[in-house]
C-alpha cells in the first residue's frame, strides 16, 4: 500500500476533522457563544489538532513530524478538557458529547500508531 500524498488521507487527520465538525456544532450553539473565553478555548484546540496534523505532515523529517503529532495529541487532551468544562457550565450535555468522544477513542490509537510508525522508518 503507498503512502499517503496528501495530510486529508490520513485516518488520525480525517478522525479530528470529523471532531472538528462536531465541535463546531456544539460551539454554535447560543450559550457556548457567549461563553468568549471558553468557546475561543474550544475551538482552537480542535483547531490546533488538525492544523498540527496537516503541518507536521509537510515536515522534512520523521522526527518533525512525530513532533507535530505530539503536539495535536496535546491539544486533543485540550480540547476534553474544554468539553469537561462547557458540561460542568451546562452549555452541553453528556450525550452531546458522546459523538466526539468515540471518535476521540479512534483518534488516540491513530496518532499512536502514526508516532510509532515515524519512530521505526526512515527520514530521521
Amino acid at each position: 500500500m503507498a503512502g499517503a500524498r496528501h495530510y486529508s488521507q490520513l485516518i488520525a487527520w480525517q478522525l479530528a476533522d470529523g471532531i472538528r465538525v462536531k465541535v463546531f456544532e456544539l460551539t454554535a450553539r447560543a450559550a457556548y457563544r457567549r461563553d468568549f473565553k471558553l468557546h475561543a478555548q474550544t475551538e482552537d484546540a480542535i483547531q490546533s489538532v488538525c492544523r498540527n496534523i496537516a503541518e507536521g505532515f509537510g515536515a522534512d523529517t520523521h522526527r518533525e513530524f512525530r513532533r507535530f503529532l505530539i503536539i495535536a495529541r496535546r491539544s486533543m487532551n485540550e480540547l476534553i478538557d474544554s468539553l469537561r468544562s462547557a458540561e460542568l457550565k451546562h452549555h452541553v450535555t453528556p450525550e452531546d458529547l458522546w459523538p466526539i468522544h468515540a471518535l476521540s477513542r479512534r483518534l488516540y490509537p491513530a496518532l499512536a500508531g502514526l508516532i510509532r510508525h515515524l519512530e521505526h522508518s526512515g527520514r530521521r
